[in-house]
């Protein structure tokens, strides 16, 4: 929930950026996808392996999180200049609300993982914020309207669908965790290798692939960080166990011989 908010906050940074100064859209909006597109990629190369160890029918569970998400918004997506702001709004309203439901199942599963793909999510909501502005006031919204049908749109879906997901999925049993996570895994590398591409524009290109491989250099850093981890820990309560702590005895009861 609190990264569901701090993503609603930064949709809302970004529609008040834009709303006081719309030239700002044009000039960074597409940096900030880049970035957050080359995050969610790795994230979710990351995810897929263990979503697969879940259960067997992983890729399909992938695939299908993928075409969602691309049927959602290729059905919802409209052109701003034919003074229709419905679509899109439904559309990005849609998306964000699902990015909420990811939180859920994300943290569920790893809390580490969940953080990792926070950073992707949260700065592409500051992008989605200043795009649905920017789509409201070119169908003649005014700016006044425009700040507020974005921010429920943009904002405060995220947040409902993290709240939605974190009631139902509290004692999810773990094959439904592994096909959620699946699923998310899919969502994952739509938000980053589509979705949000298409709002790469405006900006220098050498610029914005030196930002996306940053974005992917730093989630794959937090990555190794968390495998690094993980292994030291197993590590560790291996040796507390060959050293003969007072639960080792125990412990040691019950292994196979």
């Amino acid at each position: 929930m609190i990264a569901s908010l701090i993503a609603a906050l930064m949709a809302t940074l970004g529609l008040v950026c834009v709303w006081l100064n719309e030239s700002f859209a044009d000039k960074y909006s597409g940096y900030f996808s880049a970035f957050a597109a080359g995050v969610l990629v790795m994230t979710a190369l990351r995810l897929f392996p263990e979503g697969l160890a879940m259960t067997a029918n992983a890729p399909y569970w992938a695939l299908g999180g993928y075409l969602s998400l691309y049927m959602i918004n290729a059905l919802l997506r409209h052109e701003p200049n034919a003074g229709v702001a419905i679509a899109p709004l439904l559309g990005i309203g849609l998306h964000s609300f699902l990015d909420g439901i990811e939180y859920g199942i994300l943290y569920e599963h790893d809390i580490f993982i969940g953080m990792m793909a926070s950073i992707g999510l949260i700065l592409h909501e500051f992008a989605e914020g200043m795009i649905l502005f920017a789509i409201l006031r070119g169908s003649g919204m005014k700016p006044s309207i425009a700040v507020i049908v974005a921010f429920f749109g943009a904002a405060l879906t995220t947040p409902l669908g993290a709240l939605i997901s974190v009631e139902y999925l509290h004692d999810a049993p773990p094959d439904v965790l592994g096909i959620l996570v699946s699923v998310a895994a899919g969502a994952l590398l739509y938000v980053g290798a589509t979705h949000l591409t298409v709002h790469i524009t405006n900006t220098n290109r050498f610029a914005a692939v030196i930002v996306y491989v940053l974005g992917v250099i730093l989630a794959m850093g937090l990555s190794f960080a968390h495998h690094d981890l993980h292994d030291d820990g197993h590590a560790h309560d291996a040796t507390e166990l060959s050293a003969g702590t007072p639960d080792a005895d125990g412990v040691r009861q019950h292994l196979p011989r």
